[in-house]
Formats: structure tokens, sequence, C-alpha cells
């Protein structure tokens, strides 16, 4: 029906437009769409409303009227339609808006929209009730009416610049009146608060009393015409308004407020829990400044329901721990201090009851002395709205110190002093467990809110590492991460005193502060004297952290020796101990020879023991030899002893806990690669001893072996010195640099975690420049491949040895034979056997030299591919200390020429 009217009226208006008779064509159009409109058609009602619409359209733009623009009228009008079902007509009403736009000779089209909305509302709720705008346009140029709703008590309230009132529609009504100069003329009324209403020619000049007192005669001789008494309004007309509206003084209405703002409703002001406020009652009459007092006091007690409810719901919950039982207590007695201030309110109230001056409490005044408490609950019912989290479930322990924690951070003096009233009070269970934390070793967190856990099933072999944990979520935000570790090694330590290493003695200087101390005020902290915390919590955890550690490592090393067993450690599985490992090398070579199936425990018994009887390693102490043994490693196919055997350590309680069979496993490898290399040195020394040897042998009596026995002399030499530099490199770069470094470490370790970290650094630096670690496993390949073609020169130097030694023997009886036939005067020799004697040697020339020959050169070949490749590798290693070793491996760039000719 919008539809039609809007078009109707557009379609004519432009007709009447070009026909030159704008105004009477209006009036017909503004007619018609009310005769429309009015289901009854009573000309005396149709015409009155065509009045009334002919007053709001010829004056609504001078008055204030709906702060909706065309566009949100225009979309109120497809949201009607919508309602209604009417869903074709909605891209009509856009085609019609842009037509009006279009239209130059109408200038208020914002009116008219308003006006035929207004008008459809009017047609949907059976009486003629136009909005807030429609009634500032009636305030002007035609007599009010005179008839007003029955529904329409809070229309008192909508007169802009009168008494301030409200209501929500406005009847029709007949137009039989003729007065030009309506009382409901904006030039009739004043503001609240500004002089009283002129008199009138045709009536009494009315006067507003205080806020909210206007009487029911006022309010109905402020609606009728000039000179129509209200006695001539219907009797039932009049007993609906008088009824309807509800005379309040301050006095009743502040009483009221006073009981909101405990968050209990009253007669008048109820929670309303769809717009979850406290709203005032419909029938009350308040003007509109007096209602936005009220609006704003009632925020008020909003606020303090919210928190309220909040106190009462998580105050019982078990689940939100001790903190959270802290934070309610805290919360209660900001609201108890608030509590305070309504008392005051309520003595004021009745003191000045009955006193007429200006020490009388108003709702203007109330407005002013509730700002400051209302600012005050804003800021906790902002600091309760963020302790409860993103995902609904509130904060606890750690988490609500630190969700409070971060509303200290505000430039605001009353907001930082409430939140640091709250933190004194949450703060107070996590202090207490701390202080049985790090005095006694105790953990009592029944609702897990402290930032340390601790799993009882974890038996004491693993309490270092796995009894007790960090929650990183749950550490105050104001507690230094490294301060938060302190207390996790203080409360651990203790322990693990206690139930690892068996000493209940007490700690020096680790006693409870004075309470005396603790009250001292900290000038300059954070928190101030509110919560003591730099002054007070961080030295005690700073002092206790000190005696507690220095007391663990004294009774480590004092008691159970942990340096002397570190040391052990070095000699035998980083074989620092020299004069022992020669004699086992010398032991157990072979022993070692053999097939790893044929290698037991009761043979190398003996030679291990020997061996500490041989070398200094016998004047160790005897709990470190009592703990010094062997192992058979896992037997693969084809491995020989060399890669079986390995020495081991036994740690226990509380040496363990550093030696753990982790770090022993670690040593293991580090052993299993230095004792490779020992061997790798240890063979190519007799290589080179056998070689000096036998050169004096074979060279005087086989010229023909003389450029053998020189290319093997060649090889051994550039092996030796790949192994020497290698080995120099294992010794001085990376053990005994390391060790120095560990040693530095561990004299200036504060606390058993920094010996562990420390020795845990020593490792992975072992590891990583003895190429044990992933990223070097190219490297580590490669060595392996050059120590592996050092041993198979070293078997094939015996073999060719052993074959000239064989030649040399044969050579030898021939000549011996020779010098005792001579000796006997029998001169020359057998020609058969001189023929036998020649082709033998021959034959040997021929065949075993040139096949030495070419074993060298095979040898000596494979080897120099893998030392060039495994430069390569070096060069490009991150590791500095590697990057030289290449460089001293290949001092005279004999292999980058070598590579560079391929």
């Amino acid at each position: 029906m919008l539809f039609n009217q809007q078009e109707k009226l557009h379609d004519n208006k432009s007709r009447s437009t070009r026909n030159g008779s704008s105004e009477p064509a209006i009036e017909g159009l503004v007619h018609n769409l009310c005769k429309s409109l009015l289901k009854d058609q009573n000309p005396v009602k149709l015409e009155e409303t065509t009045r009334s619409a002919l007053r709001f359209l010829t004056n609504f733009n001078e008055f204030h009227h709906s702060n909706k623009d065309e566009a949100a009228l225009v979309e109120a009008m497809k949201q009607k339609l919508h309602e209604s079902g009417k869903i074709e007509h909605l891209y009509n009403i856009g085609l019609l808006h842009t037509r009006l736009q279009q239209n130059q000779s109408l200038t208020n089209r914002k009116s008219v929209l308003h006006f035929l909305l207004s008008m459809t509302n009017h047609c949907d709720e059976k009486a003629v009730g136009p909005s807030l705008s429609f009634r500032s346009g009636l305030l002007t140029s035609t007599p009010a009416p005179s008839i007003i709703g029955a529904n329409d008590s809070r229309a008192l309230n909508s007169l802009k610049g009168s008494c301030k009132y409200d209501s929500s529609n406005l009847s029709s009504v007949p137009y039989g009146s003729t007065h030009k100069d309506s009382l409901l003329s904006s030039q009739n009324f004043t503001s609240f608060g500004s002089k009283p209403f002129p008199n009138s020619s045709d009536h009494s000049s009315i006067t507003p009393g205080p806020l909210g007192t206007m009487t029911s005669q006022q309010i109905m001789s402020s609606l009728v015409p000039s000179g129509l008494p209200t006695t001539q309004l219907p009797n039932s007309y009049r007993d609906k308004m008088l009824n309807n509206s509800k005379q309040m003084d301050d006095t009743d209405l502040i009483r009221q407020i006073l009981f909101v703002f405990q968050s209990i409703e009253s007669k008048d002001i109820k929670l309303n829990h769809r717009e979850n406020a406290f709203c005032v009652a419909s029938e009350v009459n308040v003007d509109r400044r007096g209602k936005q007092l009220l609006h704003r006091l009632c925020e008020l007690g909003w606020i303090h329901l919210r928190i309220s409810k909040f106190v009462k719901v998580r105050r019982d919950d078990r689940k939100y721990g001790l903190v959270g039982q802290a934070f309610c207590a805290a919360l209660e007695q900001e609201i108890s201090e608030y509590y305070r201030f309504v008392s005051v309110l309520q003595a004021q109230l009745q003191s000045s009851q009955g006193d007429s001056t200006s020490n009388k409490l108003t709702l203007h005044k109330l407005v002013v002395w509730a700002s400051e408490p209302l600012e005050r609950l804003k800021w906790i019912a902002s600091l309760v709205d963020n302790c409860k989290g993103n995902s609904g479930e509130c904060y606890r322990g750690g988490e609500l110190l630190s969700a409070i924690h971060s509303f200290i951070q505000t430039g605001d003096e009353e907001a930082r002093a409430i939140t640091r009233r709250i933190m004194k009070i949450v703060s107070q269970p996590i202090v207490k467990v701390i202080d049985k934390w790090i005095y006694n070793g105790e953990l009592q967190d029944p609702y897990q809110e402290f930032f340390v856990s601790a799993d009882p099933a974890i038996g004491v072999e693993q309490l270092w590492y796995e009894r007790y944990k960090m929650r990183t979520n749950m550490i105050p935000s104001f507690l230094p991460l490294e301060q938060a570790n302190k207390i996790l090694l203080v409360g651990k330590s203790i322990n693990f005193l206690r139930l690892v290493c068996h000493d209940r003695s007490p700690i020096l200087n680790n006693e409870p502060l004075p309470s005396h101390y603790r009250d001292l005020p900290a000038e300059g902290n954070v928190f101030d004297d509110q919560l003591n915390f730099a002054h007070d919590l961080m030295p005690r955890i700073d002092r206790a952290y000190k005696a507690t550690s220095t007391h663990l490592l004294r009774v480590l090393n004092d008691r159970y020796k942990l340096n002397m067993h570190i040391h052990a450690l070095r000699k035998f599985f980083l074989l620092g101990q020299g004069d022992f490992i020669r004699h086992l090398l010398d032991n157990l070579q072979d022993e070692l020879k053999k097939p790893a199936e044929k290698i037991f425990r009761y043979n190398l018994q003996g030679h291990v023991e020997a061996a500490i009887r041989a070398s200094n390693a016998q004047f160790e102490d005897k709990d470190v030899l009592s703990r010094l043994d062997f192992r058979i490693l896992q037997r693969n196919k084809g491995d020989s002893g060399w890669n079986v055997f390995s020495l081991d350590y036994h740690a226990d309680p509380p040496i363990n806990t550093l030696i753990t069979p982790q770090v022993t496993n670690e040593y293991l490898k580090i052993f299993m690669f230095l004792w490779r290399a020992k061997r790798v040195r240890h063979h190519l020394t007799e290589v080179w001893m056998k070689s000096m040897e036998y050169t004096r042998k074979l060279s005087p009596c086989i010229p023909e072996l003389r450029g053998v026995l020189h290319k093997c002399h060649s090889l051994t030499a550039e092996m030796w010195n790949f192994v020497h530099q290698f080995h120099y490199y294992i010794a001085f770069e990376v053990l005994e640099c390391s060790w120095a470094d560990l040693q530095k470490t561990l004299g200036e370790a504060k606390d058993f975690d920094c010996v562990i970290r420390a020795h845990h650094n020593f490792l992975e630096t072992l590891m990583r420049r003895c190429l044990l670690d992933k990223p070097s496993s190219n490297l580590l390949k490669g060595l392996r491949g050059i120590f592996g073609e050092i041993l198979k020169f070293q078997v094939m130097h015996d073999e060719m040895f052993e074959e000239s030694l064989r030649e040399l023997k044969f050579r030898r009886n021939y000549q011996k034979n020779r010098d005792e036939k001579e000796a006997k005067g029998v001169w020359g020799q057998d020609d058969e056997e001189e023929e036998e004697e020649i082709q033998r040697q021959r034959t040997f020339r021929k065949d075993k030299v040139s096949g030495m020959r070419r074993q060298l050169s095979i040898c000596a070949k494979a080897y120099q591919d893998l030392v060039i490749a495994f430069l390569h590798e070096l060069t490009q290693a991150t590791d500095c200390n590697l990057r030289n070793l290449s460089w001293r491996l290949d001092f005279n760039e004999t292999y980058r020429n070598k590579s560079k000719n391929k």
C-alpha cells in the first residue's frame, strides 16, 4: 500500500507542477492520501487529518526531527514491505526514491518520506500515531489536537524545548478548532531550567516545577488549544491520561535510585532483561533530562549487578582455585567500599528530607557524587571481563594474576591504585606457595594454580629432569622468567638433597625473613607498598637460590666427588690417560684381530686389568677404578674385535643425574671414534717401524725392490702426515680447548643446572667437532673411508714384506750354500741349480715386484681420492677449526693440484 501511495503522490505532484497549480494539487493529493489511509471515512475526521498532514509538511524542516537520513527512511520502508510480505515491491521503492531525487521542485523529500512512513505505521497500529519527528512538525502554524489517544502517556515528553516527556504515538484528532496560535507552539514553551512559560491571552502561564513534578492539570492545559478548557475533553480520555501520568518527586526517585545502586529493583525502576539495563517504568512522568540522569545513575547499579553476579558465581567454585577466591575477596572488599558510599548517600537523603535549602539532595547532585564510584566500578567491571578470557572460561592462578597485572599499566592514578589493592590480595596465595616451596620444598597447590607442577609417579632416578616441570602460561607477568626458573630450581634442589642425596642437614642462610622486614615499604617499586615484590619477594628468592644451590654443589663435590668422576671420564673415555690407552692397545691387539664372534669377556678381562696395573691409572681413586669397566657391543656380521670393544663407566645416584644413560652413550660414541683413530695411528706406527727395519735388510740384497720400498715409504709418510695432523686437531683443538672451557664454566657454576648445562655443551661441542653430529655425516663417512684405506694398506704392507722376506731368505740360502762349497774347495756351481735360481729370481722380479707396484699404485690412488673428497667437504664446513684443519692437511696444495689435473 505504501508503494502505491508514494507512486501516486509523485505522479500527481509532477502533473500539477507542470500545470502551474502546485499548491491546490498538493492539497488534493494529501487529501486523497489521507482518505486512502483512514479506514474511518468520517468527513470531519478526514478533514482534520488532512490539515494535520499539511501542517506537518509545511513546517517540518523548521524543527528538529528524526536523525534518519533519506537512505535510512527508504530502508525502513523496505523493511516494512518485507515484514508485510510484499517483497515484489522492494525494487520499485528504490526506483521511486530515485525519481523523487530527480524532481527539483520537491525540496523536503525527507519530510515526505518520513510522513509516508509514519502514516503507514499508523495504519498498521489502527491509530494515527506519528513518530517523534512527525510530532515535532505539529508544533507550529496549526492548532494542536484537541483529543489525545489513550496510549499517549509518554507523548508528553516529546516536545522539543518544553518540559521533557516521552511517548510513542499521538492519535488523530478532529480539527474543529480554528485557533491560529496553539499553546503547543514552540514559542510558548521553555526548556528545563529556563524561565516559566509566558502568559497567554487565552490561557494562564504554566510554570514547571522541580524535576518531574508537573501536575496533571498543567500537562492537560499545556496540550489544549487556547480558549478550550480541559473540562471539554472527553471524560474517557481525561481519566486515562490522568491515571497513566504518575507524578514523581526527586526524593522518591532518589530513594529508588539508591536501591538500584545495590542492584535491587524498585517499584518504578525495573531490570529489563531484554535490554540488559535498569529502566524507568513507562507510566512514570519524568521529563527528558530527568530520564537522561536516571539512565546514567542506573548504569551504576547495572555495573554493580555484573560484578556481584561474578563474585556470587565464582566465590564457591572450587575449580576457580585459591587465587580466584582471593580475587573474589578483593572484589567484595571494593564492593564494601562502594556500599559505604551508598550508606552516606542514604544518610544524606534522610537528613535532607523537608529541607528546602541548597543542601537538599537532588538528582543533579547525585550524578556528580556518583561520577567517581561509577568510574571506579567501570574499571573493576572491565577488570572482571578481562579475567574471563576469550574462550569464556575464567583465568586461574598465574594467568589470573597476569590478567590483573596488565591493568596496572595505565596512566590513571586512581585506576592504578585500585589494581594495586586487588593485586595485593590476589597475589597472597601464590606468595604463600612460593614460601613453602623455596623454604621447605613442599608444593601445596591443590588446584594446579602454581607455575611449578609435580608428578609423584616419576621416580627419584628422574627427579631432576621429569618430576618437576614449569607451566609457562601460569607464570605471572610481573615475575620475570629468570626468577621463575630460580623458584623452580630452589624447591627442586631441596627435594633432590632429601630424596636422592639423602642429605637432611639444614641449609645455611635459607630461612624466612622476619615479618617486620617484609612489611617495609618499597620505594620506587612498581607496586609501591601494596605488594612489596621487588623489595621483599625477589631478594628472598635470590637468597634462597644462592644458599640452596651452594649447599647442593658442596654435597655433590665433597660427599659424592662429582668433579672427580668428570675427570675420570676425561681420562678413560676421551683417552686422556695416554699410558693406559697405549698398554691397552698393545695388550688387546692380538685378541681384537679376531672376528667378533670369537671375542669373549673373560678373555679380555685380564688384559684390561694388566693395562691398569702397568699405567698410572692404578693410582686413581678406588671408587673410580671400581666403576671403570668395559663392554662388548652388539656384534654384526663381518665385524672384528676392534668394532665391538668399548670401555664403560658405572654411575649411580646422585652421579647418574649428570652421567645419565644418554650421556654415557654420547661418551661411548666419542670413545669409539677416538679409539678407531688411535688404532689407525697405532697400526701406522707399526707400519713405519717395520718399513724402516725391513728396508735395511731388503734394499742391499734385493735391488729390484728399491722402487717398491720407496713408493711404500712415500705412501706411509703421506698417511702419517694425515693421521698426525688429525690427531693434533682432536687432541688440542677439540679435547683440550673444550675441556678448558668446561673447567672454567664449572668453576663459575652457581647451581646444579649450570653444571648439567656446561657438561651438555661440552659433549655437544665434542660431537660437533669430532664429526659425530648429523650435519657432519658426510665428513665422518669420508674420514672412515680414509681410515679404512690406511688399515688396508697396513695389511698389504705386511703381506708385501712377508713375500719380500721370503725371497730374501731364498737368496741368502743360495748364497750360503755357495759359500759353503767354496770353503770346502769345490769350485763352480751346478748348472742346473744356477739355472733354477736365475729363473726363480726372474719370476719374483716379473710377477711379485710388478704386483706390489700395482697394489701400491691402486692403494695410493684410492687413498688420495678419498683425501681430496674429504678436503673438499672440509672447506665447506661452517666450523672455522675444520677449515683450518683442511689447510694443515694440504699445506703445500698437493691434493688441490691433483684435483685440478683430473
